[in-house]
């Protein structure tokens, strides 16, 4: 991919966020779908905090150091410790949107060569920022998978959730 597609892709999941999630109460963002799933607002929390403490740091480091050391974090373990269905839903939203802004303009900035900087990330071994903007687009599809199949849930009658996909079912 070109930067300027990666930039395209990763400027959608605030829009769509912001535009999926502002009509829904208090307590549908807050509900889970089974033990082991996070909630819309858990999702919009760990966005934030994978968008800050992740891809940020992992970018500034790749561009601005030789061959960095890129830790690795539990996503799982950041929402347990955090307890991010405590947190309130429209700051966690205004900063991960404020975040990923800052990252799509510094993303502007790059050019192609950049894409060949290289580092080594923990679990996974060397990757460059290209590698690194792919794994990026890959985890938003990810998320917006789930954030759909949560909204698919939130919106079906008690009657037929049932139907819902085997991953949201309680």
């Amino acid at each position: 991919m070109k930067i300027a597609d990666i930039i395209d892709e990763l400027g959608t999941l605030p829009l769509v966020l912001e535009d999926e999630l502002k009509r829904l109460t208090d307590s549908e963002l807050r509900q889970r779908p089974n033990d082991s799933g996070f909630s819309l607002l858990e999702q919009v929390c760990h966005l934030r905090d994978i968008e800050v403490e992740g891809y940020t740091r992992r970018l500034t480091l790749l561009l601005v150091e030789e061959h960095p050391t890129l830790h690795d974090l539990d996503g799982t373990a950041l929402a347990k410790v955090r307890d991010y269905n405590a947190q309130a839903f429209q700051p966690a939203l205004s900063a991960f949107r404020a975040a990923r802004h800052a990252n799509l303009l510094r993303l502007q900035r790059m050019d192609e060569r950049d894409l060949a900087r290289r580092g080594h990330l923990e679990k996974v071994g060397e990757i460059s920022i290209g590698r690194l903007l792919e794994l990026w687009v890959t985890h938003d599809r990810e998320h917006r998978k789930e954030i759909d199949e949560l909204l698919d849930y939130l919106r079906s009658p008690v009657t037929e959730q049932p139907n819902t996909p085997l991953s949201l079912r309680t």
